[in-house]
């Protein structure tokens, strides 16, 4: 366990090797925000159906102190994700 209470930032993808490192700035927890929001994602798209095994979300903090995520998907994942998007849309515009 380390020191955020976890298996090890770098088992996630931080880099801190990768990172400009400004004093002041929390860029860990903006690469928190960014794995949080990566997983959760990935959840999302498990519970409506989407295969998510060949999905990779990888968080980074930016140089402000801010999360991305980086998402690498097959074809046919960004297919059914964008179908099931569309078909969001329309319903939510029918109600």
């Amino acid at each position: 366990m380390d020191a955020f209470g976890g298996e090890g930032l770098a088992d996630h993808g931080f880099d801190p090797d990768e990172t400009v490192w400004v004093r002041g700035v929390d860029y860990v927890a903006g690469w928190r925000e960014a794995r949080d929001a990566g997983a959760a994602l990935v959840e999302a798209l498990a519970a409506a159906g989407i295969d998510v095994t060949s999905i990779r979300a990888q968080a980074h903090a930016r140089p402000d102190g801010s999360g991305e995520v980086i998402l690498k998907l097959p074809t046919v994942t960004v297919q059914q994700a964008t179908e099931l998007l569309r078909a969001a849309s329309r319903w939510d515009r029918a109600s």
